[in-house]
């Protein structure tokens, strides 16, 4: 199949099982959150998928070859939580030889390096050495050498990292970027709210399971979440008109487009409540991490 596919996969370290039969999906165009405690296994997981790691059991397969299979590298990009540089050499240097390696033409290699550090804004320090980058810096080279091929298949392990805010909007829109690109993107990250914003599904990882999943945003379903105002309303005639009973004021419901929301919301004025609020409905991702619903 086109994307990444896993099935059982199982990973031991001596007799410790980290990973104990995952089964996942990224199609290509969406971007998925994996989060979970430390230790649970995520960078492993990543390691197998990127074939840094090999596995135990199960199988992986992306866009239906082996995940080793050297078309399937040159077509992905990967982002490590912290990157071994050369200091020596200056940024540019760098970049040039990650695009090399990447197979990009020596015709088009400087305009696709110059083009990439403008866009992660290092342009200014492209002649200076590696060694004089702070971290954050650092982290945009890295950003800079998974993208700089265009990678259908993105894997990002806390690509937020050392990062100041201006840099965590970059890095949202460049995942946002890749997204419409029609990439596959796995992203690893303990920022909840970047993982709220820019994942279509979210994978909760935990004692080396998924122990749950959601979906964030769909092209089929939108939630949302209407604020009543206390006293106004009738539970069973909400329940009625919106297909679920309010709790604590609030009803959570899917429609399929985002001319029913505004349909929605009259009949349910005109039921006589009071409405208040409306807005998407996001899950709680920091409630699922602490074990919640």
């Amino acid at each position: 199949m086109s994307g990444v596919e896993v099935r059982g996969l199982r990973k031991s370290f001596r007799k410790h099982e980290v990973l104990k039969g995952i089964d996942l999906d990224i199609a290509p165009g969406e971007v998925v959150g994996l989060i979970g405690p430390n230790g649970a296994g995520k960078t492993t997981l990543m390691s197998c998928l990127l074939g840094y790691l090999h596995p135990n059991g199960g199988t992986i397969t992306i866009d239906g070859r082996a995940n080793d299979d050297l078309d399937i590298r040159r077509r992905t990009g990967f982002v490590p939580e912290r990157m071994n540089f050369d200091r020596g050499v200056n940024g540019r240097a760098f970049l040039r030889y990650m695009a090399r390696l990447a197979e990009i033409s020596r015709d088009d290699v400087d305009a696709r390096v110059d083009a990439m550090m403008t866009r992660l804004g290092i342009a200014h320090a492209a002649q200076k050495k590696l060694s004089t980058y702070s971290r954050g810096m650092l982290q945009r080279v890295g950003m800079c050498q998974a993208l700089i091929h265009e990678p259908k298949f993105l894997f990002l392990d806390e690509p937020t990292s050392g990062l100041d805010p201006n840099g965590v909007l970059l890095v949202r829109d460049l995942i946002n970027e890749q997204k419409e690109r029609g990439a596959a993107v796995l992203l690893n990250s303990h920022q909840l709210a970047e993982v709220e914003k820019v994942c279509d599904r979210v994978l909760f990882l935990s004692g080396g399971v998924i122990s749950h999943r959601e979906t964030l945003r769909s092209d089929v379903s939108i939630p949302i979440a209407i604020t009543l105002l206390a006293g106004t309303y009738d539970e069973a005639s909400i329940a009625e008109i919106a297909g679920t009973a309010p709790r604590d004021n609030i009803v959570i419901t899917v429609v399929t487009k985002e001319d029913e929301i505004a349909d929605l919301v009259r009949r349910i004025v005109a039921s006589g409540a009071g409405v208040i609020g409306v807005r998407r409905h996001t899950t709680d991702l920091e409630n699922i991490f602490r074990g919640g619903k």
